[in-house]
């Protein structure tokens, strides 16, 4: 009998943060993306709940780079979350992969998208969840605090996890891994800093 998606999809992200090694062997064997893009899915379900939250509190970003409105900025990106997300981890993987694929990695196009989207969702959910109990607790002003340690270390912590899930599903050295997930997340954040907030 098959595993449940919804039982497939936590045990994943338990195991990225828990026993990466193994989970992402897993994921890169997968024929499909989906499992990567359904971790995405919850990352931006997340964020969006918190968006949403700041936004309905009359909270704005200090400064938007878009042409939207501040005071309506948490909500516009709250309802793009899914596309922006979906876009960055697109972006990430594909550039990762054919730096490593380039290198002589073996890694299937699907099975190292699977696998980096775990590697990116799951850091990333704790530090929005991290978030959104420090705002829970002490208000906007505790969520700046707690951000400024928070998304640095996330921020690490999938750096740390793409690396790994490139080394598992292309089977490169440390430097290679290490290399094009830099790569892939330095275009993805610059990308992402035009319109996350």
């Amino acid at each position: 009998m098959t595993e449940p998606a919804d039982t497939r999809l936590a045990a994943s992200l338990i195991g990225a943060l828990l026993s990466p090694r193994a989970t992402f062997a897993g994921l890169a064997r997968e024929p499909s993306a989906r499992p990567g893009a359904s971790a995405i899915a919850l990352l931006a379900l997340f964020w969006s709940v918190l968006l949403v939250w700041l936004w309905s509190a009359g909270h704005a970003p200090a400064f938007v780079l878009l042409p939207i409105p501040a005071d309506l900025y948490y909500l516009a990106q709250a309802l793009l979350m899914l596309p922006v997300l979906t876009g960055l981890w697109w972006v990430h993987a594909e550039l990762s992969h054919r730096i490593a694929a380039k290198a002589g990695g073996e890694g299937t196009e699907p099975g190292v998208r699977a696998a980096l989207g775990f590697a990116y969702a799951a850091p990333m959910i704790v530090h929005v969840l991290a978030e959104l109990a420090a705002y829970l607790a002490g208000g906007i002003d505790a969520l700046r605090v707690a951000a400024r340690i928070s998304l640095p270390a996330a921020s690490l912590w999938v750096w740390v996890l793409s690396a790994l899930a490139l080394r598992v599903a292309h089977r490169v050295s440390w430097p290679v891994s290490v290399g094009a997930a830099f790569a892939g997340l330095l275009v993805q954040a610059l990308l992402g800093g035009l319109i996350l907030r």
